[in-house]
């Protein structure tokens, strides 16, 4: 099958499943960067996710990339989520692919401008901690003070968009080394 008559369609060859589930990897492997605590997470995990997304668009470059990786994270996040804030908060990330998707769907080709990327990586972190927040707030009860509210929200914003800007970079080298050989 061709694959550039494919690329408007829900499919990924073998080479692309492989890529996904690599990505796929890298952003659970993500998760690790909590344990260097909240204030420290909140910025590093921003940048270091908004990497691996955009470098992910970038590299697999077809449509509906950004909603089939945030459907099998949601999935894997939602039983292992319950260990951590609760299962609820995996939804964040379903929500948070639909929109970088859409953000991404706006240029062609997929992924490979710098300003939709930087925007789609900023989208994804206010979304991200929006929901994560409203959900932590409104179905476990989580209290925080106003100062902290927005210090979780804005720094990940800022950070989601810094991790766009490099990964537009660096999933273009990506792309060329992977696709030279």
């Amino acid at each position: 099958m061709d694959d550039n008559k494919n690329k408007s369609k829900f499919y990924f060859n073998n080479k692309e499943i492989a890529l996904l589930a690599a990505f796929f990897v890298l952003l659970l492997a993500d998760n690790f960067i909590w344990a260097l605590g909240p204030m420290v997470g909140n910025v590093v995990y921003g940048v270091v996710e908004g990497i691996i997304l955009i470098v992910a668009s970038i590299v697999i470059g077809k449509k509906y990339t950004m909603i089939t990786l945030g459907f099998v994270r949601t999935l894997a996040e939602f039983i292992i989520a319950g260990a951590f804030v609760g299962s609820l908060t995996a939804f964040s990330y379903i929500i948070c692919a639909v929109f970088l998707e859409v953000i991404l769907m706006t240029y062609n080709p997929y992924g490979e401008s710098l300003k939709i990327n930087v925007i789609g990586s900023a989208v994804y972190g206010i979304i991200s901690r929006i929901v994560f927040l409203g959900v932590s707030m409104t179905f476990y009860g989580m209290v925080l003070p106003n100062s902290l509210l927005a210090f979780m929200v804005i720094v990940p914003t800022i950070s989601f968009a810094i991790g766009g800007f490099i990964g537009t970079s660096f999933g273009k080298r990506v792309k060329k080394v992977l696709f030279s050989v």
